[in-house]
């Protein structure tokens, strides 16, 4: 996500190439030197470089700018990008990254994860509610992440399967078509204690906050009730990205078909459609009871 300073920093350097017009070499030595401190910075909480991942989100973010404020063809898109050697340490990371999580699973109580689901859920509905714990709860029930759940996601009963509902408005896919279209997914509890939920938080929680505004306002507190409520079998604490994890691998087991795979099957009901390498980074649980199948 990118932060205030980076976005006053990201709009010094659109002046500077505003500034420089059409002069090419301005342009360029521009270009380069923020691309030089971008690769050069330190995280002062641990001294240590950042990680990859978010140094490309970083040049994504202004990427996107350039595009707004001085369009699709702006001669500075061409320059200001990963290298080619960034590029391949990039992907090189990526690799690393989910070999380690499918090496090295973590064990999931299925029956356990949806009974504290649950049970979060009608406390926070009949006892003290709370915007966070429906958030997270929802979240666990359903495998949407939680801006999708507290603003933009839409859900609406299945009417082909009473376990099902019809999520739209996706949030982070590449199929920009596609993101507002409805699928399928299955609910791991109760389909009404899920929709009347979320029909509760549409009426408290403003639907039209960014992401930006909705994480300011609610990331930690959801953060906080995930990890205070949810662990895997080892009691480690999930937090509200792994409750995304945890939903598609006790889903599979409750409802997959015998032929279909876990990889199949995770990228239907993510939502991932064709893009298979995002979902191999989904594989961080493994199922430690015998959760029942439907």
């Amino acid at each position: 996500m990118i932060t205030p300073a980076d976005r006053e920093r990201i709009d010094r350097f659109v002046a500077r190439i505003r500034d420089a017009g059409s002069d090419g070499p301005k342009m360029d030595t521009a270009v380069l030197a923020e691309l030089s401190d971008i690769d050069q910075r330190v995280n002062p909480e641990t001294g240590e470089p950042y990680a990859m991942t978010t140094t490309r989100s970083l040049i994504t973010g202004y990427r996107n700018v350039l595009k707004a404020e001085l369009g699709e063809d702006a001669p500075a898109l061409e320059k200001f990008k990963l290298s080619t050697a960034l590029v391949a340490q990039y992907r090189q990371h990526q690799r690393e990254q989910r070999e380690e999580r499918h090496r090295n699973q973590r064990p999931l109580n299925g029956q356990e994860h949806i009974e504290r689901a649950v049970a979060l859920v009608n406390y926070n509905a009949k006892v003290r509610w709370s915007n966070a714990a429906a958030i997270a709860g929802v979240g666990a029930l359903t495998g949407r992440r939680p801006y999708e759940v507290g603003c933009v996601g839409g859900f609406e009963p299945d009417s082909a399967d009473v376990v099902q509902v019809m999520f739209s408005e996706q949030t982070k896919t590449r199929e920009t078509e596609r993101a507002g279209s409805p699928y399928s997914i299955p609910m791991l509890a109760e389909r009404d204690l899920v929709l009347e939920t979320v029909a509760h938080i549409r009426e408290v929680v403003d639907p039209a906050l960014d992401n930006k505004t909705y994480s300011q306002r609610f990331g930690k507190e959801v953060g906080i009730v995930s990890k205070r409520t949810f662990t895997n079998a080892e009691r480690q604490p999930i937090t509200p990205r792994e409750l995304r994890q945890a939903y598609a691998a006790v889903a599979y087991r409750k409802f997959a078909r015998s032929n279909i795979s876990a990889v199949q099957f995770y990228n239907d009901v993510l939502g991932h459609q064709s893009d298979m390498n995002a979902t191999l980074f989904y594989f961080d649980f493994y199922l430690s009871d015998s959760t029942t199948s439907q």
